[in-house]
């Protein structure tokens, strides 16, 4: 107990040095700009930078939320074992190497030796079996699903552990990249809540401080086992409001800007010290339909999701080339399935309903809903692009077909406990996803299988969606090493739920980024923002 409040003190120690370091009150944009103060060990200028996000990170626990803002900051602080380079190939992290034994199931990861943590603790293989058994069986966790096939771990010594998994798991290293490794002498005895407000982790940056909706800071970890990164302080400032962050970046009160407003884009682009930068994203916006049970939260009972006709009606009825084009400002593409077209198991046979109103209207009077019905629809208002006015959308044009739409917008903090399976809130949500592992089985592990039967699957299946043949497929891929083969059963699935309307796909976003010309950087296709993929340019 004497480490871990001496380990808080030091915390709060790093807080004071941190801000006179500045030489500038806390609440002020500009005491983290790029021009820094000179105050670092070698007498060098400090090279510090802001980065502004249209959300806030949700919490500073790396197992609760698996979500792009909040786990793209704590990948600061903590270490995986494996992580993605740039190209989203796993490369060594806290594991240098591994091996899988004759048997098939049995994995053998070396441990870098010499890495502590920010407290100073050594790492070893019982911090890591601590952080995977935390994710698994603790009830914050969003990050079950990621350690669901580790059948059993064994400390072999302090520096080699073996993870031992039920059948022969291609896909592992894919899961393991996202959780990170937590100090078990420090967090042991802990609160969640102890644990969110005090992180330390083996990462390259560790945690100053954060002001819920205001600014989170980050100082450079001098003792790093890799590669330092060469800016040495970083403070993220969530800022909401699309007019609000634009304004920012022209000003240059913040150097790098997240998420731009797509109406902004070519007055950004205008701005000669200013530079776009754009991508096709990995994001899906999509609805979930609570289709497979008689009895739904917010729509009348017996559940009219549960006819497809009616889930297609709610398809058909939805313009999805007007909101790209309207409310996108078309920097957005249809999507007509989860899975991205440069993932394993893409299938392009796979097509969008066409826009039919009036299709839809005779598919809601021959399921017998002549005169629609009434139903919520869950969204979030600050989390996607434009997310408040795409779900306004949605609603308009089912209203236009007789659905009546009760609009229930949140902020991001209370929507996704809200629509998590085990809150069982909602009956139709729009929401967003995104996977790195460039793996469709690991999409529709965690978005199609059975909720419930099988831990770690269907995790984020908000419609209870159920289908044994996909389930059987999926099963089937976790099991293919081939490549070519897995890819083919994969599109096979897709294929079952895409005409089964297991959920009713929107459009793929495109990331947009603006950075001041003094800023050099590469954005992932992941859209993780990591400062050391950064530098200021001279």
């Amino acid at each position: 107990m004497f480490k871990k409040i001496l380990s808080i003190l030091l915390a709060s120690l790093m807080i004071v040095t941190f801000f006179a370091g500045c030489g500038k009150t806390d609440n002020t944009a500009s005491d983290q700009g790029t021009q820094g103060e000179k105050g670092n060990t070698q007498g060098n200028e400090e090279r510090a930078i802001t980065i502004a996000l249209s959300s806030d990170s949700l919490s500073m626990d790396p197992h609760d939320y698996d979500e792009t803002v909040t786990s793209a900051i704590n990948l600061h602080i903590f270490d995986t074992l494996v992580e993605n380079d740039h190209s989203l190939q796993v490369v060594p992290g806290l594991a240098k190497s591994w091996e899988i034994k004759e048997d098939g199931v049995t994995w053998v990861f070396k441990l870098r030796e010499g890495v502590k943590f920010h407290n100073g603790n050594d790492f070893t293989a019982d911090d890591v079996i601590y952080s995977y058994d935390r994710a698994k069986n603790n009830e914050i966790s969003s990050h079950k699903s990621y350690v669901a096939n580790i059948k059993s771990m064994n400390k072999v010594n302090d520096y080699t552990l073996e993870l031992v998994t039920p059948f022969p798991y291609t896909l592992l290293l894919s899961d393991l990249k996202n959780v990170m490794i937590i100090d078990k002498e420090y967090t042991e005895g802990m609160t969640d809540e102890e644990i969110a407000l005090n992180p330390v982790g083996t990462g390259r940056y560790k945690f100053v401080k954060h002001v819920k909706e205001d600014h989170l800071d980050l100082i450079i970890n001098e003792d790093y086992w890799g590669t330092e990164p060469s800016i040495d302080k970083v403070r993220f400032r969530p800022i909401t409001n699309d007019a609000t962050r634009t304004a920012t970046m022209l000003s240059g009160e913040v150097d790098f800007t997240v998420d731009i407003a797509v109406r902004d884009v070519d007055r950004l682009k205008s701005d000669p010290d200013i530079d776009v930068l754009e991508q096709p994203s990995l994001r899906i916006i999509y609805l979930n339909l609570d289709g497979w049970r008689d009895k739904s939260p917010t729509v009348q009972s017996p559940n009219p999701l549960k006819d497809i006709r009616v889930r297609k009606a709610i398809y058909h009825a939805i313009d999805i080339d007007t909101i790209v084009k309207n409310v996108m400002n078309e920097q957005a593409y249809p999507a007509a399935c989860y899975i991205p077209d440069v993932f394993v198991g893409h299938n392009p046979d796979i097509k969008r309903l066409e826009y039919d109103p009036e299709m839809s209207m005779d598919l809601l009077a021959q399921a017998g809903y002549p005169d629609g019905f009434t139903i919520t629809l869950d969204a979030p208002n600050n989390r996607y692009v434009n997310d408040e006015q795409i779900a306004q959308a949605v609603a308009s044009y089912l209203e236009k077909v007789g659905i009546k739409i009760e609009l229930n917008l949140m902020p991001k903090s209370l929507f996704f406990k809200h629509i998590t399976t085990t809150e069982d809130k909602t009956s139709f949500c729009m929401t967003g996803w995104a996977d790195n592992s460039g793996e469709g089985a690991v999409l529709l592990k965690d978005l199609l299988y059975t909720y419930g039967p099988k831990e770690g699957y269907g995790n984020v299946n908000r419609g209870y969606y159920i289908n044994s043949k996909v389930d059987e497929l999926i099963d089937k891929a976790y099991q293919t090493e081939n490549k070519d083969e897995r890819a083919k059963i994969v599109a096979e699935a897709a294929k079952i739920a895409a005409d089964d309307v297991a959920y009713i796909p929107l459009h793929f976003q495109k990331d947009l980024f603006a950075k001041k010309k003094s800023i050099s950087y590469r954005p992932r296709p992941n859209k993780y923002i990591f400062t050391w993929d950064m530098d200021i340019i001279e």
